[in-house]
């Protein structure tokens, strides 16, 4: 009995114990969990920062090849053989093509407070004086690859290479590469920009392949005015016209014989039908897709078996429609189309219908009205117009590339 208090006293002790320990416990766990916290929120900021840094790195890239296809189509002088922005403040107007024409096309822009963008596209220049600048130059200037990508003449492709920065700008008077100015992310973009042409195999409202496939029956009507009708290859046969034909063909002359025709890809418009699919403003691959009206003075390309304009979707506005396959402007179609069609394939055309500017058709090729007309206009205007847009300088798809480091 003499023993109790002490195992009492004991017991106490080992109480104070347990709950001193407890709380070490729980000062370590929460020491561990609020470390882990501040670690992952860090981890979260410091991700989120260099993916905004980064894509407006990105941003910047797409710029400078946004600005240097602009530069590109603003030149008075086309093709353009020589990419050399220009800075001269004091001409009369100014020109401010660029901030550094050493380097080619530049431009800085704050995104918000010290934070800064910039972009540089690269001009070619063998005889840079400064070495490292040149060594970086010849890595990633812009390029004529017309004998390359398109096989024309100088001018008619380029290669474009953008570098987007974002730097923290702390020094006016320091390059934006140089301390204490810190560089946060770059990118790198190209893409090809190519300037078409387009060479029809004869100037002539109705361009076939094969005279002996081409049929214009009762109310087809097909007018030249100053350029031939119909233009086919000689020795490939004579259009069917009808008894009256001269009533139905007209033109400079009506029917137009050619020793020489060529309605490749290549030979109309200077390019593959890739390099125009990736210049198109739509390539449409299901007929219900096809726009109507036409956005103006657009390129088309339709890749499908076959299509057909109706009432409800008649091919109406301008610009250049390809499509490879075959075409069917039905009955009641009510379409007026102002430029070139191209088909691969087989074109039928009924009417009532307008076409203004050229057609070439690789098939066969039958125009018929019945209770109103379906006309062809051969028309230099529409083409000349259609050239002004369609003949300046276009964009393929941006390819970025691996960060580089400056």
């Amino acid at each position: 009995m003499k023993d109790m208090p002490n195992t009492a006293i004991n017991r106490d002790n080992e109480r104070g114990t347990a709950l001193i320990l407890a709380l070490m416990f729980t000062t370590v766990v929460v020491g561990i969990v609020t470390t882990g916290t501040l670690t992952l929120k860090s981890q979260i900021s410091n991700n989120r920062t260099l993916f905004i840094t980064n894509y407006q790195a990105v941003m910047a890239a797409r710029s400078g090849l946004t600005e240097g296809l602009s530069w590109l189509r603003r030149q008075t002088s086309q093709p353009v053989t020589t990419f050399a922005p220009q800075l001269d403040e004091v001409a009369v107007p100014a020109v401010l093509d660029t901030e550094d024409p050493d380097i080619g096309l530049v431009r800085d822009f704050r995104i918000s407070g010290n934070l800064w963008a910039r972009y540089e596209v690269w001009k070619e220049w063998a005889a840079d004086p400064n070495p490292e600048r040149l060594a970086w130059r010849e890595q990633f200037d812009c390029a004529d690859v017309s004998a390359a990508k398109v096989g024309g003449s100088p001018g008619s492709a380029w290669r474009l290479r953008s570098i987007g920065y974002v730097y923290r700008k702390m020094d006016e008077n320091a390059a934006f590469n140089e301390d204490p100015n810190l560089v946060l992310a770059t990118e790198f973009a190209e893409t090809d920009v190519l300037r078409a042409v387009i060479n029809l195999p004869g100037q002539a409202a109705i361009n076939v392949n094969d005279g002996n496939s081409c049929h214009i029956n009762t109310k087809g009507r097909i007018n030249g005015g100053a350029a031939a009708g119909i233009y086919f290859p000689y020795g490939s046969g004579t259009p069917t016209v009808g008894a009256r034909w001269r009533r139905r063909v007209t033109g400079t002359p009506g029917l137009a014989a050619g020793t020489t025709y060529d309605d490749s890809y290549k030979a109309v418009f200077s390019l593959t039908y890739a390099e125009l699919s990736s210049m198109a403003d739509q390539v449409i691959t299901t007929p219900a897709n096809f726009p109507s009206p036409l956005p103006d003075n657009s390129l088309i390309v339709g890749d499908m078996s076959s299509i057909a304009f109706t009432q409800g979707n008649p091919l109406l506005g301008s610009g250049i429609v390809i499509i490879r396959g075959n075409v069917s402007l039905q009955t009641g179609n009510n379409s007026l189309f102002s430029g070139l069609l191209y088909v691969e394939g087989n074109l039928t055309i009924r009417d009532p219908c307008e076409i203004n500017g050229s057609i070439v058709c690789t098939g066969n090729v039958n125009v018929q009205g019945s209770a109103d007309y379906a006309t062809i206009n051969y028309d230099e205007n529409a083409l000349s117009a259609l050239m002004n847009s369609f003949g300046n300088y276009r964009r393929a798809n941006a390819l970025f590339l691996p960060r580089r480091n400056r």
